[in-house]
């Protein structure tokens, strides 16, 4: 789980429980239909409206949209001057919510068919080759949560160039990652990491569990996210550090920043 939500489906409205799929659809760190609802409307109101000041006019890019989560929870906040649109690489995930969201025409996903060894092997082209099929200055906030903890960094290099590109100026993004600095480095070294990445993926600053699928799980050393979020034109307002590595956490698993573009 991303983070330790405290929302639950109790009271949901009752239209979007009908944009819950079917438990053996879930895949996204979810794995009860409680957790999928709890987990969707905890990080829209516990993570974005917040900490990244998500309003409901804004044009949201769910980036790594999985199973569509998020989206469900935004239902209920996004107001008719808002607009969402979901990206996602898994195509089954993606038909699955194309379908069961043409009650909300302000809803659109696409696929990515964009290659990933752990959940798109037969995708044709790579990541760091991949232009996002949004015009410049389009979204007012992105959100890509568990995205590069199955990215290699020059991928992740290109998607961050990628996303400044689509987000309009003074927009905001909130991204999840496993982040190596010195304190997660210290838990790791002694043991304490949830997530074990023991392997280097082609150099020591990009860690990963298993190298005959690296995209399984994957961390960055923060000074070179810094730096590639640097040179996309973003900057970094806010980091919050997650359990993953041992250390003590409320928000969870995986590390989160915030960015705005200049």
């Amino acid at each position: 789980m991303l983070y330790s939500p405290v929302m639950s489906s109790k009271g949901a409205h009752p239209h979007t429980n009908a944009l819950v799929p079917p438990v053996e659809k879930l895949y996204d760190g979810t794995s009860s239909v409680e957790q999928f609802v709890a987990f969707g409307e905890g990080f829209v109101h516990e993570l974005l409206v917040p900490r990244a000041r998500l309003h409901p006019t804004d044009v949201f890019l769910d980036l790594g949209c999985g199973n569509g989560s998020v989206a469900r929870a935004l239902t209920g906040f996004l107001g008719p001057d808002g607009r969402y649109e979901g990206l996602d690489i898994n195509r089954e995930s993606v038909e699955w919510l194309q379908a069961h969201y043409q009650g909300h025409p302000t809803y659109r996903f696409s696929h990515a068919n964009v290659y990933n060894k752990m959940y798109n092997a037969s995708g044709p082209v790579t990541a760091a080759e991949y232009r996002l099929p949004y015009l410049d200055s389009t979204f007012s906030i992105a959100l890509l949560k568990s995205v590069f903890t199955h990215m290699h960094p020059r991928d992740v290099r290109h998607y961050l160039k990628e996303l400044s590109r689509v987000l309009r100026p003074g927009g905001r993004a909130v991204i999840t990652y496993f982040l190596l600095n010195d304190e997660s480095r210290r838990y790791v070294a002694a043991g304490l990491d949830q997530v074990k990445m023991p392997c280097d993926w082609d150099d020591p600053l990009c860690k990963v569990a298993n190298l005959e699928v690296p995209e399984a799980a994957t961390a960055h050393d923060e000074a070179r996210i810094r730096q590639y979020t640097g040179e996309a034109g973003l900057a970094v307002a806010e980091i919050v550090f997650g359990n993953w590595c041992g250390r003590p956490s409320l928000l969870g698993l995986q590390d989160m920043m915030l960015l705005i573009k200049a």
